[in-house]
């Protein structure tokens, strides 16, 4: 489904849905860029796995709060 993974930056996050549900998982942005531009850029979409390996695609406009789980692990992985 998505790029190639070696062209992507993954944050381990937790995300908070309008509709109420969390999910955990990974959010996968290109690696020219960064999580801030990501989330304020044109695209409508953001690119996710969830941990148990399905990957999705989740419109931004159903985002209400996205948690970094473990920013030194995120920011290492970069």
């Amino acid at each position: 489904m998505f790029n190639n993974d070696n062209n992507r930056k993954e944050y381990e996050v937790q995300m908070l849905l309008s509709d109420g549900r969390s999910v955990d998982g990974t959010l996968m942005i290109p690696m020219s860029s960064d999580i801030k531009r990501v989330l304020g850029g044109d695209s409508l979409i953001l690119e996710f796995k969830h941990k148990d390996g399905r990957e999705s695609m989740i419109a931004k406009a159903a985002v209400v709060e996205i948690i970094l789980v473990d920013t030194a692990a995120s920011e290492a992985a970069a």
